[in-house]
């Protein structure tokens, strides 16, 4: 036990110097002892670990104002270690290799075709294209992102936006596990990767905050005193699933009124048709965020008239939202940013006469200032952050969010 307990402390220690090291480069190995808390010694011993084994280099004497020896500064050491992600959408598959330090260094789009399926057709990039860039023992991890409900304990998938192939099936988590043996393997959800993006690299500093976001679905997660509700399993709430109309229209998850069904992308085409048609929407091959957001901004009163109808949704569900965890953040990402201002201004206007007033007054909503693929980021992150180990060999490990 205790040696298990020494072997936690020390990867906790190294963890923590490191992330120190990550938001803060050029620190010395002086200021991570303070910061720390740490002893000069200790640093100085797990510092030095840190450098041999080729996570972080020492670039040299760094310029100060400081009287005397001059510190050394510390930096994440780049191409030396990635992390895989594996995104997971309908009948397609977008694969990236992320450089601990944060850089997408590789990228690839690919369409399943009939004989594929999910896990076999990302285990041949893998093999075909990702190893023949870097070695095993760059790869800490591969992440597998999914905009769906992962069950840890019966492990599978629900999602009412990706459908699985018959092949698959129940079978997929078992499939991963076989097919990745030699690496640890992380299911994660989107949105919850997508808000630790905003954690890590956004630099949210409000303990309390929520976390909106819109890409096949709508989906959200909690940050509740720092710390992330739940895992990154999408599990903990099915804010996609809230209805704000009892009567409206039929989700494919049974219930009616979803903001799903009522707002999210696949439901554009009908919610524009229902207003009589758009003469800027009508022609386009599909109608999305991007689309109808473009339309309103130039002065298209369908569009304008459906953003706001939108709005009107999404406020209602946020000020139910604010009475149960009041946040003092909300943030609204992935593609609801390109709704434009008038969407995030109806949010804001709706939710002041709605609510209870006490605590939504409290409240800042306002865009996710990270792009819509920052889930990727986040995906490393988080696996590096939660789930690799530096003084144990993870490797044929298994997890779920």
């Amino acid at each position: 036990m205790k040696l298990i307990s020494q072997h936690l402390i020390k990867d906790s220690n190294m963890k923590l110097l490191y992330n120190a090291i990550y938001n803060n480069s050029g620190i010395s190995r002086a200021q991570l002892a303070k910061m720390s808390n740490l002893s000069k010694t200790t640093v100085s011993t797990l510092i030095d670990e840190l450098i041999t084994r080729g996570f972080v280099y020492d670039s040299g004497v760094t310029d100060s104002n400081n009287v005397g020896r001059k510190p050394n500064s510390l930096h994440v050491k780049p191409s030396s270690y990635y992390v895989v992600v594996f995104s997971w959408l309908e009948n397609n598959i977008n694969a990236y290799l992320i450089d601990i330090t944060g850089a997408t260094t590789f990228e690839q789009h690919l369409k399943l075709q009939d004989e594929d399926t999910y896990v076999s057709l990302s285990r041949k990039c893998m093999d075909e294209d990702i190893l023949a860039l870097v070695s095993r023992n760059q790869i800490l991890g591969v992440c597998v992102v999914v905009s769906a409900m992962i069950d840890s304990l019966n492990e599978e998938i629900y999602s009412t936006t990706l459908s699985l192939p018959k092949s698959e099936g129940v079978n997929l988590i078992a499939s991963l596990k076989s097919t990745f043996f030699e690496f640890p393997v992380a299911v994660l959800e989107d949105t919850a990767c997508s808000a630790y993006a905003e954690k890590a690299y956004a630099r949210v500093t409000e303990p309390d905050f929520a976390f909106i976001n819109f890409s096949r679905g709508i989906g959200a997660t909690l940050f509740i005193r720092n710390q992330m509700v739940g895992k990154a399993d999408g599990a903990s709430t099915q804010f996609g699933h809230y209805s704000v109309d009892p009567n409206g229209i039929l989700c494919v998850c049974g219930n009616r009124g979803c903001l799903e069904a009522m707002m999210g992308e696949s439901a554009l085409a009908k919610r524009v048709k229902a207003e009589g048609g758009s003469p800027a929407l009508n022609r386009l091959p599909a109608i999305t965020y991007a689309t109808l957001g473009n339309a309103a901004l130039y002065g298209d009163a369908v569009s304008q008239k459906v953003i706001k109808d939108f709005a009107h949704f999404l406020a209602h569900a946020l000020a139910n939202l604010i009475s149960i965890v009041n946040p003092n953040l909300i943030i609204l990402g992935g593609k609801s940013i390109l709704l434009g201002n008038l969407f995030l201004d109806e949010i804001n206007k709706t939710l002041q006469s709605t609510g209870f007033r006490k605590m939504v007054d409290s409240v800042t909503v306002e865009y996710s200032k990270l792009d819509s693929n920052a889930f990727i980021n986040g995906a490393m992150k988080y696996f590096f952050d939660v789930h690799y180990s530096f003084t144990k060999d993870s490797s044929n490990s298994f997890f779920i969010g």
